[in-house]
């Protein structure tokens, strides 16, 4: 009866993680779309919502001490308290990273932030990070550790198109500094939530292996 208990509140805890990385993908989407359309309606609803992530990490940390202190965990149990910690971090710091870019977009509005020399390195950002949220997601739900390793090689897909990008904006980028400054820091956003969604994968393939890789 103890074991079915505690079962059920790690199962608790894992769905919790799950429904963060749902959100921490729907943000980045929601924040991509707002940059690229200049949608102001787009940019609120993503700030608004970073709230549902802040809830779920407190809720996942709640969980915690209850689950070690009442009961008596196994060693397997007890890697995944840790992970659980590790991921709620990493998956709430992708809500914040989607609402830097969202502020940015709030900032500048009406005018719009990307020029179309940047439009089409900033869409590989975007388009990689929701798709490494989106295998995150999986990945959780799976503990595939092929999966988890996928998203190093994107997270490399990342890196490169911020080094495009930086390139760009040092090479007599003609929409003034202010702009340059805009993207780069967006830029930086998208890469550090790239990051993040790799370190979601790493803490899941510790869980299954008890060793760190990618």
């Amino acid at each position: 009866m103890v074991r079915d208990i505690q079962d059920e509140q790690l199962d608790r805890l894992t769905g919790v993680l799950a429904a963060m990385s749902r959100e921490a993908a729907a943000a980045i989407r929601g924040a991509s779309a707002a940059l690229f359309d200049a949608d102001r309606a787009a940019a609120e609803a993503v700030v608004a919502g970073d709230v549902v992530l802040d809830r779920y990490r407190a809720e996942a940390e709640a969980m915690i001490p209850e689950v070690l202190v009442r009961h008596q965990p196994v060693a397997s149990d007890l890697r995944l308290v840790v992970c659980a910690l590790r991921i709620a971090a990493s998956l709430e710091r992708m809500g914040d990273l989607a609402v830097h870019i969202a502020k940015v977009v709030l900032m500048r509005h009406p005018v719009g932030v990307v020029p179309q020399q940047a439009a089409a390195v900033l869409s590989t950002m975007a388009d990689a990070a929701a798709r490494m949220a989106d295998k995150a997601a999986v990945v959780l739900a799976t503990r595939d550790q092929v999966d988890a390793t996928q998203l190093g090689l994107d997270d490399d897909e990342v890196d490169a198109a911020e080094k495009r990008l930086l390139s760009l904006l040092v090479s007599g980028w003609p929409y003034g500094v202010e702009s340059a400054i805009d993207l780069a820091l967006v830029a930086r956003y998208y890469e550090r939530y790239a990051d993040h969604a790799v370190n979601v994968a790493r803490q899941v393939v510790f869980l299954v292996t008890g060793t760190i890789r990618l």
